[in-house]
């Protein structure tokens, strides 16, 4: 992918694009949309995300807890239940796909921006969806509100093994207050409320909290599969010190398990890992019959640009 960087970098977008195969330009509209970012507006996640995550398809609403599994890190996501307009417990379903990761993205950044577990919603949501390209009306708005709903209600559990044997859990719900969306989409802004992150959520967050670039999430941001696996480079290549292999068996379990098989998980993959690297111009890695080589690659957003809480936040 590092060509199609250069290709823009010595020849511009236009010309660029006129360069290679037809079906490589969206590659290189992604590159373009990354190398002309002059404000370098910054995103945060809990880092936990990054190595498992939500699914992408919607699961059946009176189903289970969804659980992901990566190495050492498990995801488990509980749905449940809001009040309805009748006072009784509605049920919500796991939440899922691109726009539970963007209101997520969202909840997370502005917490970290006012370090603080109060976000408010309103007009300030509305706007940030905008930049990022969702228009609240019609399905989108719908998309967003039904997302908004399970997130509200869903409680998570990540657990991990540290490298001494141990293993540790940390389990909280994500809002500690509802968020509530009008069923009116003719109002000015999504919500009038303001949402509080759990207590336990938000100090993980301030612990381990991870930067991406908003303007990478605007350009991929139809496509959860690759909003994962940016976010999950953004996490691995800061800490690579020498090349370091991911076998297919591994990569499979995190990202494409749902395929049976790892050819038909790697006919899928290959793609949206072109689009992430795309978004992601320093990345650093080699596919081959063993799985991706992750090499030592600067971060995806600059350290001087990162912003800490406090000396002792962590990121």
């Amino acid at each position: 992918m590092g060509e199609v960087h250069e290709l823009i970098t010595r020849y511009g977008h236009r010309a660029a694009r006129d360069m290679v195969a037809a079906e490589d330009r969206r590659y290189v509209d992604l590159a373009a949309a990354i190398l002309g970012d002059e404000q370098g507006a910054l995103g945060y996640l809990y880092s936990g995300f990054a190595m498992t995550a939500l699914p992408h398809r919607r699961l059946a609403d009176d189903g289970e807890a969804w659980q992901r599994q990566n190495g050492r890190f498990n995801l488990m996501v509980e749905p449940g239940f809001i009040p309805g307009l009748d006072g009784r417990p509605s049920r919500q379903g796991v939440p899922y796909g691109s726009r539970a990761r963007l209101i997520l993205l969202y909840l997370q950044t502005e917490a970290i921006r006012t370090n603080s577990p109060e976000v408010r919603l309103g007009n300030t949501m509305h706007d940030w969806l905008d930049r990022m390209g969702v228009k609240s009306g019609g399905s989108s708005y719908n998309a967003i509100r039904d997302q908004s709903r399970r997130l509200s209600a869903c409680r998570l559990t990540v657990s991990w093994i540290s490298d001494d044997g141990r293993s540790g859990f940390e389990r909280a719900n994500i809002v500690g207050a509802m968020m509530f969306a009008p069923s009116d989409t003719r109002q000015g802004s999504l919500w009038d409320e303001t949402a509080w992150l759990s207590t336990e959520f938000f100090q993980a967050l301030r612990d381990h909290p991870l930067p991406v670039s908003e303007t990478a999430i605007k350009a991929i941001q139809n496509s959860s599969a690759v909003m994962d696996i940016y976010i999950w480079l953004c996490y691995r290549l800061r800490s690579v010190s020498k090349p370091t292999l991911v076998p297919w068996p591994a990569l499979h379990q995190q990202f494409g398990s749902e395929y049976k098989q790892i050819r038909q998980f790697r006919a899928k993959f290959l793609p949206a890992l072109k689009e992430a690297l795309a978004v992601y111009p320093d990345a650093k890695v080699e596919i081959d019959g063993n799985g991706m080589r992750l090499l030592p690659s600067r971060p995806a957003v600059p350290e001087r640009r990162v912003f800490m809480l406090s000396p002792g936040s962590g990121s």
